[in-house]
């Protein structure tokens, strides 16, 4: 019986034999009916390099990520005028800094001039 991967031929006659019984010592070819030695291995483990299969997913698995200025930037636009240098559009987050039973915490920022302030609402 010859085994080429997880294949088992019969060595008389080339023929493919079956995996029906793989506790056994010999096995009975089916065709010829030559008895085979049992080859079949307990287990069939394989494995691939790391970088055998590059996708995008696999990257955004890494330790290491790389990110862009507009995957940090988190912060929303809002039409509203910057009082220093008057540009219509201003970036802003809201924050709880105070108590619950109290109004958000609305920063500002000015993408032209980098103008900062808060309001409390």
């Amino acid at each position: 019986m010859a085994l080429v991967g997880t294949l088992l031929f019969c060595t008389s006659c080339g023929s493919i034999l079956d995996r029906h019984a793989p506790d056994h010592l010999l096995m009975k070819c089916t065709l010829c009916s030559t008895l085979n030695k049992n080859l079949w291995p307990a287990s069939h483990k394989t494995t691939s390099a790391v970088d055998a299969f590059p996708s995008r997913l696999l990257d955004k698995r890494s330790n290491v990520q790389v990110l862009t200025a507009e995957d940090r930037d988190t912060w929303a636009t809002t039409q509203k005028m910057c009082p220093k240098c008057e540009n219509p559009e201003l970036k802003y987050r809201d924050f709880q800094t105070r108590g619950a039973d109290e109004g958000s915490t609305i920063f500002y920022k000015c993408p032209a001039c980098g103008f900062g302030f808060k309001e409390d609402n």
